[in-house]
Order: structure tokens, then C-alpha cells, then sequence
């Protein structure tokens, strides 16, 4: 009744011993081993070819690769969280070996190599298919907006561009009018001598800003054309991003992302729009999957979102099987569609085979996102401008693929 309690002995301050190797430490289950071999065996010449032979050693591409490609898995879409992360993770760490690349080369090594993940991309969805995933028949292409790196705090509408515009013409013409007053008076006391100096700082910042103004209503009066109104904005931050209705309901700064979906949930084709229309990208994201797998799928779903008769015609000259809704789903009945196409395609989607096989539509076009965006916890663009944004997503979705391909490794394992 008396004895005390025994704890187990505890010391913070006590040396210990790892393992010889990092991997050793780790679960062998771990997926950062899985994209470890994946990305061991790609061809990475593309990624090679735009180091230069002389000057310091660089870091290795492969080991880089592999840093984003985990990160992505794991959600870090930072190359500051990666560089802190190698100090203290040890699945970073194994990736990484005996190199510490800090944060700009990481955050380097993303924005100059984003054409190439394209390649990252497609070669995953061969060792995919090669395993007898991305079976292509049926594929779901479908499109969700993803918040771009921007706010609309940093942005203005047409009608403040215009009157910014003209306020900083005004100030820029006060201050070349006293910079002249100014130069006659010295002339007359000094004589006409080259005083030197440049134009005044104050002078440079606004027409800075001017021309940065100038080239964002320029682009936002490109875009809209003869729909312009005064209250559309553009960003400053990211002028290539629009404003667009998120599925939460929000109006804010996106890109519209898309992916087309084999049977088992391999991305097979992505793309990165400005637009908030789908129905522009039907043909294009039907080339990608042609192109990254060699064939032509046998059925394609999509949503309302695609549906013109346009599509439809392409899709007919083009031979292609496809099933798309005229109607939204879960609401009530669509109306009768006015297009001869369109209500073609609403009588064949009334029949019990179609109704069948378009009801994959949704689990197999909306899982990726529903991947990346809950699991990977991506929400939001770490890069600006369309091209950046474009390899960021191919990055990403690579990233998916590969953990889509270690839970179907794990479970015949």
C-alpha cells in the first residue's frame, strides 16, 4: 500500500544512437520510398539538358524532383517549409542524402524546369498503364477553380485604372514642370552646364507605377473586348488571373484548372485555363490524352459545363464516343436543349446504358481534385502567371498519380 509508483525511466539529455541509415528510421510502408523508385527511373534528360558544364556543381535534378514531388504528397507547396523540413524530417532528409539545397535553389529549381513536368506527367502515366492502370474505357474530364496567387486587395477595377492612370499623368507632367523651372533658374545663376543627377526618384516610382497601370487595362480591355464594363479588375499581383465563382461559393481570383481521368483515377491530361468557360477545353484535353497515351479513349463523360454544339460536332467528325450532360446534376429535369445536337444527346442520355455508364462521371472526374485538394491540401497557387501556374499544376498531378499508384502497389503487397 505504501510502495511508489515505478515509472519508466525518462531523461531528455541522454545521447542515442540512429540507425546508419535515415531509411531505416522510417516506416517501410512510407510512400516517400515509393516516389523514391518512381522517380529513379525516369528519364530526366529534358530536366539535364539546361545545366550548363562549367562553373559550380549544381544540385542534382533527380534529388530536387523528388523533394517537390513528396512535398506535394504531404502538402508543402513551399520551398522555405522544404529547406526547414530537411532539418528536422526525416523523409525529406533521406530524399535529400547528405545535400541541404536552401530554399531559393529549391524554389529555383520549380519555376525553371515547369515546361518539363509536362514530361514528369506523362511518364507516370505510362508506368501507370504499364501496370494496368489508366485504362481509357471511360475517361472523365472535368474542371475546378483553383484561388491564384492574388487578392482582390491587389487588384483595381477599369474604372480606377482610367482614373489612376490620368492622376499620375497629371503628377508626372507637375513634376517635369518644375524639374524644368527648376533647370531654368539654375542655367541662369550657373550657366548651361549638364548638372547631372538622373530624374528624381519621386519621378521614376510614379511612372513605374503609371506604366504598371497602363499594361493592366490594356490587358484587362484585350480580354473583355465589347463586354468591358467599369467595374471588371485585374491584379496587379497576377494580371493572367480573372475572378471566378469558387465551388464554395466565393468570387475571387482563380485559374481554372482541368484534368481527364482514367477508370482507377489516374490523371491522363491536365490543363490550366484563364477562362471560366470548360467548354473551349473539350478538344484540347481529348489531344493531351491522345498524346500522353498513345491512344483515344473509348467513352468521354463531362458535365453541362462542355456541352455546345460545337463540341458535339467535333466530337461526331472526330468519331469519338462521349456522353454529355445537358442538364445539371442532382436538379431538376433539364428543359428541352434548342440545339439539333444537344437533344440528340438528351435523348441518348434518357436510355438505361447511357444513364449507367455517365453515372461514373462524377466519382471518376471529381476524385483528382478532391485528392489534391483535401489529401494534398492544395488551395491555393504558390506561382503567378499562366506559364508558371501550368507547370505547377502538371507538377502536382504528377504528384497525385504517383500516390495513386502506391495505394494500388500497397494493396497487392
Amino acid at each position: 500500500m505504501g510502495s511508489e509508483i515505478q515509472f519508466k525511466g525518462y531523461e531528455q539529455g541522454q545521447g542515442e544512437l540512429l540507425p546508419a541509415f535515415v531509411g531505416d528510421a522510417l516506416d517501410p510502408a512510407d510512400p516517400v520510398f515509393f516516389v523514391d523508385d518512381v522517380v529513379e527511373g525516369l528519364d530526366l534528360g529534358a530536366f539535364e539538358q539546361r545545366y550548363a558544364v562549367r562553373g559550380e556543381h549544381p544540385f542534382p535534378p533527380r534529388m530536387l524532383l523528388k523533394l517537390w514531388l513528396f512535398a506535394a504528397i504531404a502538402g508543402v507547396y513551399s520551398g522555405r517549409e522544404i529547406a526547414r523540413r530537411l532539418r528536422w524530417d526525416l523523409r525529406f532528409r533521406y530524399l535529400a542524402g547528405d545535400l541541404r539545397p536552401d530554399f531559393r535553389t529549391i524554389n529555383r529549381f520549380r519555376a525553371t524546369h515547369r515546361e518539363d513536368f509536362a514530361q514528369v506527367l506523362r511518364q507516370t502515366v505510362r508506368i501507370a498503364r504499364a501496370a494496368g492502370l489508366a485504362k481509357l474505357g471511360r475517361v472523365a474530364i472535368d474542371g475546378s477553380k483553383l484561388r491564384a496567387n492574388t487578392s482582390r486587395h491587389k487588384a483595381m477595377s477599369h474604372r480606377h485604372l482610367v482614373e489612376a492612370e490620368a492622376r499620375l499623368d497629371d503628377e508626372i507632367g507637375q513634376i517635369l514642370a518644375q524639374i524644368d523651372e527648376l533647370n531654368a533658374d539654375e542655367d541662369d545663376r550657373h550657366g548651361d552646364g549638364d548638372g547631372g543627377g538622373g530624374l528624381p526618384e519621386e519621378l521614376q516610382r510614379r511612372e513605374r507605377r503609371r506604366e504598371t497601370i497602363r499594361r493592366a487595362r490594356e490587358q484587362l480591355e484585350a480580354e473583355k473586348g465589347e463586354t468591358l464594363e467599369p467595374r471588371h479588375q485585374k491584379s496587379f499581383a497576377d494580371p493572367e488571373a480573372n475572378m471566378m465563382k469558387t465551388g464554395e461559393g466565393a468570387l475571387t481570383y482563380c485559374y481554372n484548372t482541368q484534368v481527364a481521368a482514367g477508370e482507377e483515377g489516374i490523371i491522363v491530361a491536365t490543363g490550366v485555363t484563364t477562362s471560366s468557360s470548360d467548354q473551349a477545353q473539350l478538344e484540347p484535353m481529348l489531344e493531351k490524352v491522345r498524346r500522353n497515351t498513345g491512344r483515344r479513349p473509348g467513352a468521354v463523360l463531362a458535365d453541362k459545363g462542355y456541352l455546345s454544339e460545337e463540341n458535339l460536332a467535333m466530337l461526331r467528325r472526330q468519331r469519338q464516343r462521349a456522353l454529355i450532360a445537358v442538364g445539371r446534376e442532382g436538379k431538376r429535369p433539364p428543359k428541352w436543349p434548342r440545339g439539333r445536337l444537344s437533344q440528340a444527346m438528351h435523348r441518348i442520355l434518357r436510355l438505361p446504358w447511357a444513364r449507367d455508364l455517365y453515372a461514373h462521371r462524377k466519382t471518376q472526374g471529381e476524385r483528382p481534385f478532391a485528392e489534391i485538394k483535401q489529401t494534398m491540401r492544395l488551395r491555393r497557387f504558390a506561382l503567378r502567371g499562366l506559364a508558371k501556374v501550368t507547370g505547377e499544376w502538371d507538377l502536382v498531378c504528377a504528384a497525385a498519380n504517383i500516390l495513386t499508384l502506391h495505394r494500388a502497389w500497397a494493396e497487392t503487397t
